[in-house]
């Protein structure tokens, strides 16, 4: 691998992570990005989760797409093997947990099987395939993807424990100003990454 191809993979993380995070870009992901980040350590756990489960799925479902549907001419089954790999890998993650480390299955409560539905899981299985990435390509963005969303769950936890410490009014509750705050973070983002692309 030469200096070229491993800045190229640098940009993915950082496109993934930053420019065209899942949760404030593409929007995907948000539901346990409110229920579950009114605690930083919750929402660190969360985030490691859901970035183990987001690598590992986009790595076998690009298999299985390249290897198995695109040879058979079965692309269009894609979306059903997409969400069965996610499945089996929440379910094999949850019995993990409830295994080895009780406290942290306990933490997750019923969120932990919602990450079979976690959209921003697809969504980056999917874009792989539409930006037709190779398959080390097809990590980076996951892992970058992962990252990015993992970095916005904790902040978003750091926020709103110093939100819980406020007086909010009752008509925008804990849901309106945790939607407020999210619409802040995405534009910072967005002028980070406008910034860093501007100096490039």
């Amino acid at each position: 691998m030469d200096w070229n191809q491993i800045i190229f993979l640098m940009q993915i993380v950082f496109t993934a992570a930053i420019a065209e995070n899942m949760a404030l870009y593409y929007f995907l992901g948000t539901c346990p990005l409110i229920s579950v980040s009114s605690d930083l350590r919750t929402s660190f756990q969360m985030g490691l989760t859901v970035t183990f489960v987001m690598v590992i799925s986009s790595a076998i479902n690009f298999v299985i797409y390249n290897y198995l549907l695109v040879p058979l001419q079965l692309e269009y089954l894609q979306l059903l093997f997409f969400v069965l790999v996610i499945a089996a890998l929440t379910l094999f993650l949850e019995q993990f947990l409830d295994r080895f480390f009780p406290e942290i299955y306990a933490a997750f409560g019923i969120f932990l099987p919602l990450i079979a539905v976690n959209c921003a899981i697809l969504g980056v299985c999917i874009f792989v395939i539409l930006r037709e990435y190779d398959f080390v390509s097809s990590v980076a963005y996951s892992l970058g993807s992962g990252l990015g969303w993992l970095f916005v769950i904790c902040l978003m936890a750091s926020l709103r424990r110093r939100v819980d410490e406020s007086k909010v009014s009752v008509y925008l509750g804990k849901t309106g100003i945790t939607m407020i705050i999210a619409s802040v973070m995405a534009m910072a983002f967005y002028g980070l990454s406008s910034i860093i692309k501007g100096l490039g």
